[in-house]
């Protein structure tokens, strides 16, 4: 009689095992899917953001080239100032990459991947 107690209480203890594992394995797939998706959408809008900024220097630059051709009379010029404007732009971007964009990418996805939301709650030492 003991011995089929003892049977029945650890088929429960099994069943509760089983059930507790695949609960955690959906809970760290639901955790995934949260944070793949708020690095994608990152990325999207840091995209997008990067394509608007590019998109108005584009004209604001053509709009100069063209201004200052219109101004001396010679619109090679005006585009021969934006290409040293942009070469000088180029080298500084090539030259402080780590710190303006490797940096506060990395920090972003870290916030993302690493956030404290998914710490398991400490069990009240009250309950037994």
């Amino acid at each position: 009689m003991a011995n089929s107690s003892f049977t029945e209480n650890a088929n429960e203890i099994i069943k509760i095992a089983r059930s507790y594992v695949i609960t955690r394995i959906e809970l760290w797939k639901l955790s995934l899917l949260e944070k793949t998706s708020l690095a994608g959408a990152f990325f999207l809008s840091s995209v997008i953001i990067v394509l608007i900024v590019a998109f108005c220097l584009l004209f604001i630059s053509l709009s100069f080239a063209f201004w200052y051709g219109q101004r001396t009379g010679d619109l090679s010029i005006g585009f021969l100032i934006l290409a040293g404007f942009y070469l000088i732009l180029g080298l500084i971007f090539i030259i402080s990459r780590k710190h303006l964009i490797t940096g506060p990418v990395v920090k972003s996805l870290s916030d993302i991947l690493y956030s404290d939301d998914d710490e398991p709650e400490e069990p009240d030492s009250n309950e037994k």
